[in-house]
């Protein structure tokens, strides 16, 4: 066993055994999470000094630790900490810098997923202002409204993707700001990257009335970016995001982030019927179980539509 080595050190090594086998965003998630939360108490701890009692210690500082906004760590953070940890020292046993394998149970429950929705109302609000303001943040509305796209992917669309002949769109790739390579500069860039997972790599059949809509902003160049009127890099993510609340604001609907907008279309395919397994290969999903989980128990209005199926026997 290396004595020098730092438990530290060991989550910096997995971190750059994984780095360019996950998604960029990932890496700099889990970067982040290290540097802020788990370097502070692991830092000067030696492979020698550590056992069960300081893994205790810092199970028990990461679950009343707080943020620079005060508030106490997600629960799917505090889960991705231990991962993290979890990860390096069993990766750290296996190259015997440690004699003993260690493993911090999270012991925090997941909470059943709840998804926001726009209401039926709402929807026809943002509906009725899109198609009456043809413009690239309208589009981008529309676009994941009717097809469930993230925001990112949204973005990141080129009019290469856009099959008008054959009524489709193909996913390939999503756009987001992130903190540069250099770990040491809180400079940012606007990073083009494929997209969450081998299953977001998709092609969604259109409705024909998103085809329509689409057919107004066109361009020649394939090469242009859908919602940047013709310029060959991608609009922010967090400037459709301002306009997208700037418009809620406008008509007077209540402000659900952007990504409700996708919980909203898969929650009336839900309505409409749609089998599961269709739904989540429109979504992008990974599993199964991830849409199951987050869409099974849908809204109080597909529930209120069943009901409504019910009748009396007596008077049938």
């Amino acid at each position: 066993m290396n004595k020098r080595q730092t438990v530290y050190g060991l989550v910096n090594e997995w971190l750059n055994s994984i780095e360019g086998r996950i998604t960029r965003s990932t890496y700099v998630k889990y970067e982040q999470l290290a540097r802020n939360y788990i370097l502070p108490f692991f830092e000067s701890v030696s492979c020698e000094e550590l056992d069960n009692n300081c893994l205790d210690s810092f199970y028990q500082f990461i679950n009343r630790k707080e943020n620079t906004e005060k508030k106490v760590l997600s629960a799917g953070n505090r889960r991705t900490i231990f991962m993290i940890v979890n990860n390096a020292l069993d990766q750290a046993y296996m190259e015997q810098y440690l004699n003993r394998r260690y493993h911090i149970k999270p012991g925090i429950s997941r909470p059943q997923r709840v998804v926001r929705v726009f209401s039926v109302e709402h929807q026809r609000k943002i509906e009725a202002y899109v198609l009456n303001h043809k413009d690239s943040f309208s589009l981008g509305i529309m676009i994941a409204l009717f097809t469930g796209l993230r925001i990112g992917e949204i973005c990141a669309l080129q009019w290469r993707d856009i099959y008008f002949e054959t009524g489709a769109l193909y996913v390939n790739k999503t756009v987001q700001r992130l903190k540069s390579e250099n770990t040491g500069s809180a400079k940012t860039k606007l990073l083009i990257s494929p997209p969450k997972s081998a299953a977001s790599n998709r092609l969604i059949p259109l409705p024909s009335f998103l085809i329509d809509y689409m057919g107004h902003f066109r361009q020649e160049s394939e090469d242009s970016y859908v919602l940047a009127n013709g310029k060959c890099y991608p609009m922010e993510p967090r400037t459709l995001q301002y306009h997208y609340r700037r418009i809620l604001k406008e008509i007077n609907v209540p402000y659900l982030n952007f990504h409700c907008l996708r919980h909203t279309f898969a929650t009336r395919c839900v309505t409409l019927g749609w089998d599961m397994k269709t739904l989540s290969e429109v979504l992008g999903h990974f599993d199964i179980k991830i849409t199951m989980e987050y869409y099974f128990h849908s809204t109080f209005e597909y529930k209120q539509l069943q009901m409504n199926k019910l009748s009396l026997l007596s008077q049938n």
